[in-house]
């Protein structure tokens, strides 16, 4: 038992998004962190938890928890004038979490210097449109292999 058990029905929801900001790279940059960042307190307070990938100005999202948490994120999330062409890729009732250990794991393509890593975030942002549930599993692994500063 950890402090995501719960009796509701779980689901995870799987999305894609496009930041809507002009300006320069390190702007971005702030604005994609503070929007990590209160996403894993807002994640905290729903009992949701996920990942938040931002690969070349797009928004690759997972949300899990309670059915009803999910849809109400999920709501808010199209509300939010920062994102357009909003894309619910996948949304499926699940048994058990896979993002348990993440309020919000983040990862930046513009803060990371590695080519690997890169490749991978590009990869997995290919899978989205061609297998979510692929691209779901490899957004777990990769965030397995990456050191604890991807938790915001």
């Amino acid at each position: 038992m950890n402090a995501y058990t719960s009796d509701k029905q779980l689901s995870r929801l799987l999305y894609t998004s496009a930041l809507d900001m002009e300006g320069c790279s390190e702007k971005q940059a702030q604005a994609v962190r503070k929007i990590a960042e209160s996403s894993a307190e807002q994640n905290r307070l729903s009992q949701l938890t996920g990942s938040l990938l931002f690969v070349k100005g797009v928004f690759i999202q997972i949300l899990e928890g309670p059915h009803d948490e999910v849809e109400k994120v999920f709501d808010r999330i199209c509300c939010d004038f920062r994102h357009v062409d909003v894309r619910l890729i996948d949304l499926t009732h699940v048994s058990e979490r896979l993002f348990e250990d993440w309020d919000m794991a983040f990862l930046n393509d513009d803060e990371i210097s590695s080519l690997a890593l890169r490749d991978e975030l590009q990869e997995i942002q290919f899978l989205v449109g061609v297998n979510a549930s692929q691209a779901t599993l490899q957004m777990r692994s990769l965030l397995d292999n990456q050191p604890a500063h991807s938790k915001v």
